[in-house]
């Protein structure tokens, strides 16, 4: 596979001024668009990035990385966002790839831009209830949460038990993503209360995706681990539902994270999503 080195970094103005930053790596052949989940950025995907010939353009979701706060805790603002930003750097016939709160923006960017061309989501948030999200946004508890999320956030301790318990059954964390979370736990509480709470809402709202179908044909492609703590594998049936086109995988002894769990696993399954041979369906890469 091939290497490359730092990304380009640019902020990208949005229609109503505010700022949304994007890193690119350039490539041969259609693009890669990649949006990351809850408390992460786009240097969550430099391995990915590194290690693709295509070029890849991942964006700091708003109110995470670089990015300005979004204009409401929904998940249709930052879809709108995300979109607006396509246009503004004139990205075409692009694959887009969301993982987990990026995975639901990006169900919603396909049916607002026809710059996408197909679509891929790891492990996606807004296809059915999220425990955790449903209690952090509680009334009273996210206040709090709130304000002790930097604390834990600077301690490698508490990042590593949440790491190993929620996200990645038994696996430490990234030591990239530790100290990123580390530098801006002072910044990031307004960006992941207003995500936590589109979240929440995304899978109790009765226009939500799991109620209906996704205006969007291209081809999709869908990817859970069997051992997800967060979004529950069983949420790919409304995945399904909203988008009968989609090919869904779901891999054994997985938890929530294929970046970091199954980093070359994941390199070829979008790879699949990317150039599927016309006469086959996708690879199944679930052992």
């Amino acid at each position: 596979m091939h290497m490359r080195g730092r990304p380009e970094i640019r902020n990208v103005t949005l229609p109503d001024g505010r700022s949304l930053r994007v890193r690119g790596w350039g490539g041969d052949g259609r693009p890669f668009v990649l949006l990351h989940g809850l408390l992460d950025d786009a240097m969550g995907w430099a391995q990915l990035a590194r290690h693709t010939t295509r070029p890849c353009l991942a964006m700091d979701l708003p109110g995470f990385g670089g990015s300005d706060l979004p204009t409401r805790p929904r998940i249709s603002a930052y879809a709108e966002d995300v979109a607006a930003a396509l246009d503004a750097v004139d990205v075409h016939d692009c694959i887009l790839v969301g993982h987990s709160l990026g995975g639901a923006v990006a169900a919603g960017v396909a049916e607002r831009s026809r710059r996408v061309s197909s679509l891929a989501l790891l492990a996606p948030a807004g296809f059915g209830s999220i425990r955790l999200a449903e209690a952090f946004a509680l009334p009273g508890i996210i206040h709090v949460a709130m304000v002790a999320l930097p604390l834990g956030l600077v301690n490698p301790l508490t990042v590593t038990a949440a790491y190993t318990t929620f996200v990645a059954r038994r696996r430490l964390p990234p030591r990239e993503l530790t100290e990123r979370l580390r530098r801006r736990a002072f910044q990031s509480a307004p960006g992941v209360r207003m995500a936590v709470t589109a979240i929440a809402v995304a899978g109790r709202s009765p226009n939500g995706f799991p109620r209906r179908r996704i205006a969007f044909h291209g081809p999709v492609a869908a990817l859970w681990g069997a051992r997800d703590p967060l979004v529950p594998s069983g949420h790919a049936e409304s995945v399904r539902a909203a988008l009968p086109q989609a090919k869904i995988e779901v891999w054994p002894a997985m938890g929530h994270h294929p970046q970091h769990e199954r980093p070359e696993e994941l390199y070829y399954f979008l790879e699949d999503c990317a150039a599927p041979a016309p006469d086959k369906p996708v690879l199944r890469r679930a052992a």
